[in-house]
């Protein structure tokens, strides 16, 4: 499509709190559209960015999707084109076809119903990994009995919830005795918990941003590499770069490929130090906030999504990604910084800044880094209780 194909588009964006926001609206404006921010408060990133023409505040839209789907429905009869979720809860009831029954021209942009919840089910990802022979953690599957798991497994194991992002929920299991008590008083449910060999995070993380098109065509595909996480025993990532691993890239296309993916989505893999293979998580099937760097190598991550719901297909790109590309999260960067022991020794430096971007900030676009650091200031301590290992 054209260069002004977008231009005056009514974009309703959801998760105005997500910290990929700022990129997705930076992106949409540039574009020519005319964008909605759905947020929880007037702190949050899609509230305090300059770029939407409205902004929206619904209360109790992060805990409560019974709410959310209702204030979405409400705004959508004021009449948009294109309704933009961008994390999982949201992506949920936008996808499941009662919105759109009810506004049969609105594009939703979000991967396949049926991708989207097995990429959601960490289980189900692993199957998926484990029947096509992609790398994956030694992870117990439905039709597997718990002992014949323990029986071929071996100690610390890894115990996550099948849905949810970052290490929220996450448990090391250092023996069976401890496994049993966790089940006994239900800390863990053997049905609503992965359970799988534990891969120490003592080495670097990586993730592949992959835009599928038809026909299991890889649009691009951006890797970028994680030297910083916090906390600093494992969790999100907070600095990362731009490299060069093609069989990671190959693992993701192939992974995606078995879902039947269409669209954006990210594959996250740790790399392990006993075999010197990367190995997958899971896949984040959200807009995750590492669409930021793929706007900056110059992919047009919003872009190819917007062709695609348009029924026009991206082309492929076949330009080099510029490696070296470095985006930090500097609000969690600053505390690895203060807790690590490494922070004087690490490589990359914490105190080198060139070619260097933040996942929320930008000159042209200040305060959403600002909100964002008060916001979450405020909910610290409740954050890293859900992250406690």
């Amino acid at each position: 499509m054209g260069t002004d194909a977008y231009k005056g588009k009514r974009v309703l964006l959801l998760d105005g709190y997500g910290r990929q926001i700022p990129s997705l609206l930076h992106q949409l404006r540039g574009l020519g559209c005319r964008v909605t921010t759905m947020c929880e408060s007037r702190w949050d990133v899609g509230w305090m960015s300059r770029y939407p023409s409205k902004r929206l505040v619904v209360h109790g839209i992060r805990e409560d999707a019974a709410i959310y789907e209702a204030a979405v429905r409400r705004e959508l009869e004021s009449g948009y084109d294109i309704l933009f979720p961008v994390l999982e809860r949201a992506t949920d009831f936008c996808t499941d076809g009662r919105i759109g029954a009810l506004h049969p021209g609105l594009k939703i942009i979000a991967a396949p119903r049926e991708a989207f919840l097995q990429a959601y089910d960490k289980q189900r990802t692993m199957a998926a990994c484990m029947g096509n022979g992609i790398p994956c953690p030694r992870t117990k599957l439905d039709d597997e009995s718990l002992e014949e798991f323990l029986a071929a497994a071996r100690f610390p194991l890894a115990a996550k919830p099948r849905r949810g992002s970052g290490s929220a929920g996450f448990r090391k299991i250092h023996d069976r005795a401890q496994l049993e008590a966790l089940m006994a008083s239900g800390d863990i449910v053997e049905s609503e918990y992965v359970i799988q060999e534990f891969i120490p995070q003592n080495t670097h993380m990586c993730n592949c941003y992959v835009m599928m098109g038809e026909g299991g065509r890889a649009v691009f595909a951006v890797t970028i590499q994680t030297y910083r996480w916090y906390p600093i025993d494992g969790g999100p990532g907070c600095f990362a770069r731009t490299v060069d691993m093609p069989e990671v890239r190959e693992n993701a296309v192939r992974l995606f490929r078995a879902l039947g993916w269409k669209g954006f989505g990210q594959v996250s893999f740790i790399m392990d130090a006993r075999d010197g293979v990367a190995k997958v998580l899971e896949i984040n099937g959200r807009i995750s906030a590492g669409v930021k760097i793929v706007e900056l190598a110059g992919c047009q991550p919003v872009r190819c999504l917007l062709d695609q719901a348009y029924g026009v297909e991206p082309p492929v790109r076949t330009e080099p990604i510029r490696e070296g590309l470095g985006l930090r999260y500097f609000h969690t960067d600053i505390m690895w910084l203060l807790k690590s022991p490494n922070r004087f020794s690490a490589r990359p430096s914490w105190f080198d800044f060139r070619r260097n971007h933040d996942y929320i900030f930008s000159w042209a676009d200040p305060l959403p880094f600002f909100g964002y650091a008060v916001e979450h200031a405020m909910t610290y301590r409740k954050d890293m209780a859900r992250r406690k290992h």
